[in-house]
């Protein structure tokens, strides 16, 4: 036999069963780049790079792109508006 005949392909455990697709919903939710980022945010994308590799952010990293989702972005931003709010004293509210 030739060697192509002994290839196996090893199976990740837990990967493709039935019982992991039926806890899924079946949506997700599109990635965006650090322009949408700073879109939402109202910044540069410079800026979003650098709060990005400072981690103050939720991206993560495909190879050399940062993205997130815009709902991490949205709901990043409301936690930090609310502890300017929670933050100040009761006077200045």
């Amino acid at each position: 036999m030739s060697t192509s005949q002994h290839s196996q392909i090893s199976i990740v455990p837990g990967i493709g069963r039935r019982e992991e697709f039926e806890q899924f919903d079946g949506t997700y939710e599109p990635t965006i780049g650090l322009k949408a980022v700073a879109k939402i945010l109202n910044c540069s994308a410079e800026q979003c790079r650098r709060l990005a590799e400072a981690k103050k952010i939720p991206v993560f990293r495909i190879g050399y792109r940062w993205k997130s989702t815009a709902s991490a972005i949205v709901r990043w931003r409301e936690e930090q508006l609310a502890l300017i709010c929670h933050s100040r004293p009761s006077e200045e509210r």
